[in-house]
Parts: C-alpha cells; sequence; structure tokens
C-alpha cells in the first residue's frame, strides 16, 4: 500500500473570513505563552497543537485561585476545605459530562491522560479475552491505542487485528467490513490521526463493532478541542481524552464510558478511594466512578480542564471547527508554492493537523531549519512508529494548528519553507 505524497489539494474554499480572523485574533490576546515566545521581536509561530495546545489565562488563573484559596483533600477530612475541594472536584466531572454527552455525571472517570486511560481499559479486561477472541485496531494508532491492545492480547491469547489505510490514508470500509466480525472481541480506533489528520467514520465502526457484540474504545485526543463530541451519539462504550490538548493543565484525562461497559473493568490501581471496606479476607470495591480512581484525585487538574471547557465553549466548538478547517484548507494550497514539499496523504475529511516532508532535507533538519526561524513544528514518528513505516518514511515534519493559530502563522511557515528549501539536496 502506498499512501499519496504530493496529494491534490481538495476542492475547498480556502478564503480566511472576518470570523475567523476576529477569533483568532480574540483567542491570542488570552494567550501568554504567545508573547513570552517572542525572541528579538520576532513573531513565534506555534504549530504543535498536536502535541499538546498552549493554556489560556483562564485556565492558568482557574489553577491559580484554587491553589490559593481552595486546596484540600477531595474525598478524605472533615473540614471546610476537604469539602470544598470535594465539591469542586464533583462539578468539574459534571463540566466533562455535559461537554462530552455521558450518560450520567458518574461515566466520566478522572485519569492522568489519555494513555493511562487506555491502559485502564485494557488492563481492566484482562481476563475477559480468550484465546480465538481478536482486537481490531487500525494502522493508524498512536502507541497509547495500540501497546495495552498488544499487551492484552499476547497475555490472553487473543489476536490482534489490524485494519489497513487506503492511498489516501483513511481506513479502508470493506476491510473493516470483512475484519469485524464474530470474534472481535474489542475494536480500538482513533477518531481522528494525529499523523495523518483523518477523521475517521467512527460512529459507522461503532454501530458495526456493536452489532457483533464487541466493545468499541474511541481515541478522542485529536478530536475533542477542534469539534463538538457526543458520545451517546457515537455510541461507543468508551471514550477517552487528554486535557493537555484542550487548552487545559497536563496530568489529567478522562475515561468516559457507558455505565454498563464500566462495571465490567477490573480496577487495575488499587488504593486509598476506590473502596468502601478492608479486612484481612476481602476488599469491597466502591462504586463507580471511584472504583477506577485510586489514590489522591487530581483536583486542581480537572478544575483546571474544567475551566478549558468553559473557555472552548466561550467561543463556540462549531466556531473552532470552521476556523481550524478554513486555515487548514489555506495552507494545503499555499503548500503548492514551496518547491519539493510533500504532504502525506489526502483524506477527504482532514482536521487540524498535516504531515509533510521537504524534499532533499532530512526532517529532523527541516525541524531545526524551522525552529530557527522561530516556527515551532513537530518532527519524527509521532508515537506511531508503524504507520510511518508503512507509509515508507522514517519521520515526517508535522504543523498542527488551534483556535489561536491564524493566517500570519501559516504564511510564516511558507515562508520558513521556503528558506529552508535552499538548504535541500
Amino acid at each position: 500500500m502506498e499512501v499519496s505524497v504530493k496529494a491534490e489539494r481538495p476542492a475547498v474554499d480556502v478564503s480566511i473570513t472576518s470570523e475567523t480572523s476576529c477569533l483568532a485574533a480574540r483567542v491570542r490576546e488570552q494567550v501568554p505563552a504567545l508573547r513570552q515566545g517572542e525572541e528579538g521581536g520576532r513573531r513565534w509561530t506555534y504549530l504543535d497543537s498536536a502535541a499538546t495546545t498552549l493554556t489560556p489565562q483562564p485556565v492558568i488563573d482557574a489553577l491559580s485561585d484554587f491553589y490559593a484559596t481552595e486546596t484540600g483533600s477531595a474525598g478524605r477530612g472533615g473540614h471546610w476545605r476537604a469539602r470544598r475541594s470535594t465539591e469542586r472536584y464533583e462539578a468539574a466531572r459534571a463540566r466533562v459530562a455535559a461537554f462530552l454527552g455521558t450518560e450520567t455525571d458518574s461515566s466520566v472517570v478522572f485519569t492522568r491522560g489519555a494513555t493511562h486511560a487506555l491502559n485502564l481499559i485494557a488492563g481492566g479486561l484482562r481476563g475477559a479475552l480468550k484465546p480465538g477472541d481478536e482486537v481490531v485496531v487500525s494502522a493508524m494508532e498512536h502507541h497509547a491505542n495500540l501497546l495495552p491492545w498488544r499487551a492484552l492480547a499476547a497475555e490472553s491469547g487473543a489476536t490482534l487485528r489490524v485494519l489497513p489505510i487506503n492511498g489516501r490514508g483513511e481506513l479502508d470500509g470493506e476491510a473493516a467490513e470483512s475484519m469485524i466480525g464474530a470474534r472481535t472481541a474489542v475494536v480500538a480506533l482513533t477518531h481522528v490521526s494525529n499523523v495523518l489528520g483523518t477523521v475517521n467514520p467512527v460512529a459507522e465502526l461503532v454501530t458495526l463493532a456493536r452489532r457483533h457484540g464487541a466493545l468499541s474504545v474511541i481515541d478522542g485526543s485529536q478530536s475533542v478541542a477542534h469539534r463538538a463530541i457526543d458520545v451517546q451519539a457515537l455510541g461507543c462504550d468508551f471514550f477517552v481524552c487528554s486535557a493537555h490538548k484542550m487548552y487545559g493543565p497536563t496530568g489529567v484525562g478522562v475515561l468516559c464510558g457507558r455505565p454498563e461497559a464500566l462495571e465490567r473493568l477490573k480496577p487495575v490501581e488499587l488504593g486509598g478511594g476506590m473502596m468502601t471496606s478492608v479486612s484481612e479476607e476481602e476488599v469491597v470495591f466502591a462504586e463507580l466512578p471511584n472504583r477506577l480512581e485510586a489514590g489522591t484525585p487530581p483536583v486542581a487538574q480537572a478544575v483546571g480542564m474544567a475551566a478549558a471547557i468553559d473557555w472552548m465553549e466561550g467561543f463556540g466548538m462549531a466556531a473552532l471547527q470552521r476556523h481550524e478547517e478554513a486555515l487548514c484548507a489555506y495552507a494545503l494550497q499555499r503548500f503548492n508554492e514551496v518547491e519539493g514539499l510533500e504532504v502525506v496523504g489526502c483524506p477527504r475529511e482532514r482536521s487540524a493537523v498535516i504531515a509533510f516532508g521537504l524534499r532533499g532535507v532530512d526532517a529532523y533538519d527541516l525541524g531545526e531549519l524551522l525552529d530557527a526561524q522561530n516556527v515551532a513544528v513537530r518532527v519524527g514518528s509521532h508515537c506511531a512508529h508503524p504507520l510511518v513505516r508503512e507509509l515508507g518514511l522514517c519521520a515526517t515534519a508535522r504543523a498542527s494548528f488551534g483556535a489561536y493559530t491564524d493566517r500570519d502563522d501559516v504564511d510564516a511557515l511558507i515562508a520558513a519553507l521556503v528558506e529552508a528549501g535552499r538548504f535541500s539536496g
């Protein structure tokens, strides 16, 4: 299989409207890292939001205010600070539940991030799979949604199967129809590829999985900040994401699940807060979500995540999506001006991620050349080694957009690429 490079550009409207220009300007005023990143009076162009988003001031303020005035150990202690901390933690849970459209607040389990959440799911299903069962993942998975399933399959005797992609960098629908069947126990897919930017038809694939009685797991790390999410509409059993990819703090994420699916998970981590009683003979686990949240909860981080949701929804998720799609289309058009530039993949529906290379320039050298011009991109295999190898590449550069990205950022990238092209060959 060969994925297209120097792909044809989608026929889209590349105009940058006044709505998108005004939105970016409003956002940028609230992101202090953009000002701090400027050196010698030069603009700093940050195009690595798929790795981590920059934190807006309202989120920083929410974290600072909590630490200054409300710090306490949630779920523990009889004093007012402990009670207030518990209230803030549960309010944050309710905010996340409303944002993602879960069935109940208790359908939200706070984790250290998406990787932790995926390991809780795979580890929680230990003992539920047997030889002859199959776990289906896609060829475009981040290692976080591949390695836990590979380990579970090896331990249980199940078979790990990989959905291929077509020449555009999209999942092969016919292969999915034939691969997901009676033996399938779990289907684990990324909503949006962190390399190709492909937006996968996860609702259709979740329906296919359910038809065969398989559990469905969706990694929403690359979608949750870029489009409205309704996990009930998607129909998945589990949905995971990380706060630091949605303008929130590091060290926190969520595992959302249908109540009956969460009940199937055995606790992987044991400790305080996830049980109601312990004797020499037995442990009685707490109800959901507490049984999956061992140890001191990440209260400040959860408060920061809720603040990030408030911040995003203040602009409107539909407006953020339109803004980023317009910028992505504009960037793809302008890439045609750069001699030797090759875009990896041409999915018909792309999120705010573009992987590319410059002929004659090593990807890591390209990253340094761009950094020297105050343009920040990601280089490497993006924690997706099997996919990058399947593409016939060793590494790529990757530009990824956020709410604060504007037309000037794209223009700065193009100018830096033209300059870097002088070093090709």
